[in-house]
């Protein structure tokens, strides 16, 4: 009998010796996933507050519709300087094709509070023929980083000159 007590006792010392080294196991698994996970968790966050601190809007739109050209006024109304990447336009219908301008008149970088004058070409974008008298388009404007602004404009007739309302 005394064997057996013996035997008892080993075993029950054994299990909490499993649970102990569970234990430490998880623990390190979890303080391992951490140190992984946090240098790309920053990265995210960092970029994330940059595209926050980056914005720009749409000021106003200038359309010759018969040389197919659109000015577009652009104003960096966040804290860091804004480099625009292409600007888009497509007509107000769902599932419309972008038409993306991304030629040297369309792209430029602009400083905090500063306004830029755009120029969108039908030439530029492969869009021959897409403006027309009194259809209404969406305006997009694109950041390097992604982050784009949509307008929606209506090109009117006012006096022999054609501006967007």
């Amino acid at each position: 009998m005394p064997i057996r007590k013996l035997l008892n006792k080993l075993r029950r010392e054994v299990k909490g010796e499993s649970l102990m080294m569970a234990a430490l196991l998880v623990t390190g698994v979890a303080i391992a996933a951490s140190v992984v996970t946090f240098p790309w968790i920053m990265s995210m966050i960092g970029s994330q507050s940059q595209q926050a601190q980056m914005q720009v809007r749409i000021e106003m739109v200038k359309w010759d519709v018969d040389s197919g050209i659109v000015t577009v006024t652009v104003r960096n109304t966040g804290s860091v300087t804004a480099t625009i990447e292409s600007i888009g336009i497509r007509e107000n219908l769902v599932g419309e094709k972008w038409y993306m301008d991304e030629t040297a008149d369309a792209v430029e970088s602009i400083d905090v509070g500063d306004t830029r004058d755009l120029v969108w070409d039908e030439t530029g974008a492969s869009a021959t023929g897409l403006l027309d008298h009194g259809k209404s388009y969406v305006i997009r404007v694109t950041c390097t980083t992604g982050l784009y602004y949509e307008s929606q404009v209506l090109v009117h007739y006012v006096a022999s000159t054609w501006k967007s309302w």
